[in-house]
């Protein structure tokens, strides 16, 4: 399992830039085709925007225009013979999508230099450090596209056919359409707002210094207060972003819904100067991160915390911010117990100063360990736990192991308030995870510790399957589960709920007894415009009774993600979103939330050992606020570098419901199907019976060969047995138009197949009879 957890690490570590605060440079076509993209482009109306990389020409941009033909180079520039001997005084072009194996970038660019190449220029959709002494500067694919496929090359010598001009930086202080506060000059992107969609807020680009050349895997939290705080990662070890919405400090929304956030910086040092950095000698983090908030302090001005950690090479370092993120503790480069560690999430206690750290080990074991914060963050000493128990080790352990999802605390003001729910996927039992491929993560399961206590240093975890593709099966996909990540998430009432990807669909399931028995899981892409369609990285949010949100990124083509058409594949944001999460039936909304495609190409669910595109990284995050609306951050790099964007829902949606019974003390039961007639023919049936929230149920019946016309009008008791599996509604209702009392008895199919409905009505019609189809739920 070690190579399959070391996907994410790895894989950010090159996606990183870092280092000086760099320039937003530019290449010309000189007498040739000119580019339509000009987005970012301060010295032509038309010209290609290029990123210098901080670390290449001994660390400082060119000052002087470089003029000469390019040299393309159609094997990446990984080896040394790569670029031909007309290299010489020529400008190297590589694209880092025609290499076939792990190349450092400043491979290439020593390459180029061997040729006597005079600068490189870099193909790749997120930014790259590149220590060499010539000068690198990093062009989008769509970019990169252009000068291959239209301004072209010879195919013999590689020479283009009209020579380019890599401009001089011109730092223009950045548009600012949204009224966004401290974004530096020099921009890694350009500022975007788009038109918004009927369900969603324009979409707005956030500020992020050129030095940072990226901002992918966006993490959110909204606090108690309605606060909005974003963070995204740079890559090791270029450490963390953060952006923060505070309407008393920030200004409220703009007129179109637009929100100006406040750029904060680097919570774990990056590349600013502080004692920590300085002593440490590097940025300890950007590998990987993730926010949390606690309850208002009473004891500093009633102001949530805010715990950041950010993963470095070998450890998690953790800080906290008390005043809204404004500033930030020196990090604490070691808040793991366990070292060499990997892809840690956070959740917050609803008190002042408790947070849970999951994170998985990075060695052998594929062990998830869990850890508790006493004091918002700045260390975990308060609690240690492992999520893998012993019955579900030999499934889920070496040698495939598995991918965790994020931790969840229940928070509600139930009897299960302090719950912890950790998510993960892996094979269905010990003979698939002996295959050893993730293709075999066909299972979902969460570890649950009940009646946790602050003050314990103990954290017990039981495991339960939430679902499974079949022993032996690699999904309907034939590409698994670990599509990264698996989500979770608990409402106000603490009901919980899981979400995963199989590449294809968007899976759903919920637990009404506290993660113990889980719903039969539901496709929510099913019947929707993503049906049929590639779907990844799903995330769930949840509030209220039943309210919850599903956000991924969706294709406009079928197949699987990594492997799709990469110059016709776009890709958005859908949303499918429920107000009845824990009904028997829950009814799900799909919508768009994007109003542009945010990535073009295939999106890779491998990690490093993947061959597709991963410039979008791994994830993105939702969020929920006070009023119910719908939070979203996700990566986009339709325009040049992956940066961070954000949206939010316009307004809440109808018919949340913020009472009714907690988790684990309501019931619900519903089916509907045929049995045998009492005559001959067939009797079908309807029931529903619900009390999470108020009372409902409803019932039909016909039998036609008894010329039974049944109809239920009042449901005025019902009696679950938890041991049998059946539930008894008693009530009023007709039969044919006739007053009747009635009776109906129904055993669930999962856990009693096929099921078995029993009806009895005062006016002397009785029958039973196991289902001829259809199905019976009893929670």
């Amino acid at each position: 399992m070690k190579k399959l957890m070391m996907l994410s690490f790895w894989g950010a570590i090159l996606l990183l830039s870092v280092a000086p605060l760099p320039a937003q440079n530019s290449v010309d076509v000189i007498g040739g085709p000119q580019p339509s993209n000009t987005a970012g482009c301060a010295v032509n109306p038309q010209c290609i925007p290029a990123i210098w990389s901080t670390t290449s020409n001994a660390g400082t941009d060119i000052s002087t225009a470089i003029t000469a033909n390019f040299v393309f180079d159609t094997n990446g520039g990984a080896l040394p013979t790569d670029f031909p001997a007309a290299t010489k005084g020529q400008i190297c072009l590589a694209d880092t999508r025609d290499l076939t194996g792990t190349t450092l970038f400043a491979q290439i660019a020593a390459n180029c230099q061997t040729a006597q190449g005079v600068a490189l220029l870099l193909i790749r959709d997120s930014a790259a450090t590149a220590p060499s002494a010539i000068p690198v500067f990093v062009i989008s694919g769509a970019n990169g596209d252009f000068l291959r496929n239209t301004v072209k090359f010879n195919a013999t010598t590689g020479v283009s056919y009209y020579p380019v001009r890599i401009n001089v930086a011109v730092n223009v202080p950045p548009s600012n359409p949204t009224a966004q506060h401290n974004c530096p000059n020099g921009q890694a992107a350009a500022a975007y707002v788009g038109p918004g969609t009927p369900n969603y807020t324009p979409n707005e680009s956030l500020c992020l210094p050129a030095g940072a050349g990226q901002a992918v895997e966006p993490s959110m939290t909204v606090d108690s207060q309605g606060n909005i705080y974003v963070e995204s990662i740079r890559g090791v070890p270029g450490g963390l972003d953060l952006w923060r919405w505070y309407k008393t400090a920030d200004g409220g929304p703009n007129a179109d819904g637009t929100l100006p956030f406040k750029y904060e910086g680097q919570p774990d040092c990056g590349m600013f100067v502080t004692p920590f950095c300085s002593s440490s000698g590097f940025a300890p983090g950007g590998g990987d991160g993730d926010v949390a908030v606690n309850a208002p302090d009473p004891s500093n001005a009633n102001i949530p915390n805010l715990a950041v950690v950010s993963l470095s090479a070998a450890e998690v370092t953790g800080s906290k911010a008390t005043n809204r993120a404004d500033t930030f503790s020196t990090p604490n480069p070691a808040t793991a117990a366990v070292p060499f560690d990997d892809r840690m999430w956070l959740d917050g206690l609803n008190d002042p100063s408790h947070v849970y750290m999951e994170y998985h080990d990075f060695g052998t074991t594929s062990q998830i360990f869990v850890q508790r914060s006493s004091d918002g963050g700045e260390t975990y000493s308060g609690a240690l736990g492992v999520v893998i128990d012993a019955a579900t080790e030999p499934s889920v352990g070496p040698p495939s192991g598995n991918i965790a999802g994020q931790i969840k605390v229940d928070n509600s003001s139930c009897s299960s308030h302090g719950n912890l729910y950790q998510i993960f996927v892996g094979p269905d039992n010990p003979v698939d995870n002996a295959n050893n491929s993730a293709a075999y993560f066909n299972a979902a399961y969460v570890g649950v510790a009940t009646g946790v206590s602050v003050t314990s240093p103990t954290l017990t975890f039981t495991d339960y399957k939430i679902f499974s593709c079949g022993a032996g099966s690699t999904c309907p996909s034939k590409a698994g589960l670990g599509n990264l990540f698996p989500g979770l998430a608990v409402d106000n009432f603490g009901y919980v709920y899981a979400t995963w990807s199989d590449n294809t669909d968007v899976y759903y399931s919920f637990s009404n007894n506290l993660g113990k028995r889980w719903s039969p899981a539901i496709k929510v892409t099913q019947n929707s415009s993503q049906a049929g369609k590639s779907n990844v990285y799903p995330w769930i949010a949840a509030d209220g009774n039943g309210h919850v949100a599903i956000a991924w990124y969706g294709a406009d083509q079928a197949g699987n993600s990594n492997t799709v058409p990469a110059a016709t594949t776009h890709w958005n944001v859908f949303v499918a979103e429920s107000v009845n999460g824990h009904a028997i039936s829950p009814v799900f909304v799909v919508s768009q939330a994007t109003d542009h495609s945010n990535h073009t190409g295939q999106i890779s669910t491998g990690g490093l050992l993947g061959t597709s595109d991963r410039s979008l990284a791994d994830f993105f995050q939702i969020a929920m606020d006070p009023n119910h609306l719908v939070n979203i951050a996700y990566a986009d790099n339709h325009a040049g570098p992956a940066v961070s964007y954000f949206t939010r829902q316009k307004k809440a949606t109808a018919g949340i419901s913020n009472k009714g019974k907690c988790a684990g003390t309501s019931h619900e039961a519903g089916g509907n199907g045929h049995v045998n007639g009492k005559h001959g023919g067939q009797g079908q049936f309807n029931f529903n019976y619900d009390d999470s929230d108020q009372t409902t149920g409803s019932a039909s019946y016909t039998d036609s060969g008894s010329g039974v016309n049944f109809l239920a009008t009042q449901v005025t008791a019902a009696i679950f047995d938890q041991v049998a599996h059946t539930v008894t509604l008693t009530g009023t209702g007709t039969d044919n138009g006739r007053s009747v009392a009635f009776t109906i008895v129904a055993a669930d199919s999962s856990l009693a197949p096929p099921g078995l409905f029993t009806i009895t009505l005062d006016d002397g019609y009785s029958n039973t009879g196991s289902l001829l189809d259809g199905s019976i739920t009893v929670y």
